[in-house]
């Protein structure tokens, strides 16, 4: 599958409640920003990129020394800046509708929108191969969910376009369950709703899990030793 027919999003609402509401973005990993190794994995696996951001959040800055508008546009290039709907938060499936849409307006139009998180700096270089791969026969039909080391991580996923209409139904439910005090489904279950095939990847080749996330200091300083090394 040709990189224009994915377009990519990286999910940058979360409160990061567990490292202290911190921008996970902008923390410092083997001397750049998180997001910047979120980025650089990414970048070249797709045809356009935007990041998803929560209303009354700002962009982050994916900086290092150089803040000048020329080095931030280095830096950012077409990155696209997507803000959630206003409402009762909903968790992932909100940014995941916004990029459908942004993606649905692009041209050429992309086929899926891979989705990553902003505190998962050692994604594969191979990630989009590997869910395309575990599509079923027959096209894009189901979205397809990343695994490692015997369990899947839903933030790390392949959508097809054609999921838009039932994307935003789910987003819709959500909204409405929130709103009356309960509480919104997981992306783990609305995967599971639409039929997700797994696709599993192994170790990075520093040993540690392709996909693990920044939420705490250990797990920070195990991803820095790990891009330390390459």
């Amino acid at each position: 599958m040709a990189q224009t027919e994915i377009a990519g999003l990286i999910l940058n609402g979360g409160r990061a409640t567990r490292m202290g509401g911190v921008d996970k973005g902008a923390m410092d990993l083997a001397g750049r920003p998180m997001l910047a190794h979120v980025i650089d994995r990414i970048r070249p696996q797709v045809g356009r990129l935007a990041i998803s951001i929560r209303l009354g959040a700002t962009l982050p800055r994916p900086t290092g020394s150089d803040t000048s508008p020329a080095g931030r546009d280095r830096r950012m290039g077409d990155l696209a800046a997507l803000i959630d709907q206003p409402g009762p938060s909903i968790g992932p499936i909100a940014g995941i509708e916004a990029g459908l849409a942004w993606a649905a307006t692009l041209e050429p139009q992309p086929v899926a929108l891979l989705v990553v998180p902003n505190d998962a700096p050692l994604l594969p270089l191979n990630l989009v191969e590997g869910l395309v791969r575990a599509m079923p026969a027959g096209g894009l039909i189901r979205p397809a969910v990343a695994a490692s080391f015997g369990r899947i991580h839903p933030v790390v996923s392949l959508w097809p376009l054609a999921l838009a209409p039932a994307v935003r139904a789910l987003a819709e439910t959500a909204r409405a369950c929130a709103g009356n005090g309960g509480r919104a489904g997981s992306l783990g279950g609305a995967l599971a709703a639409l039929g997700a095939v797994a696709a599993d990847f192994p170790a990075a080749p520093s040993g540690a899990d392709p996909f693990l996330n920044i939420n705490t200091p250990a797990a920070l300083a195990v991803a820095d030793a790990a891009a330390r090394r390459g």
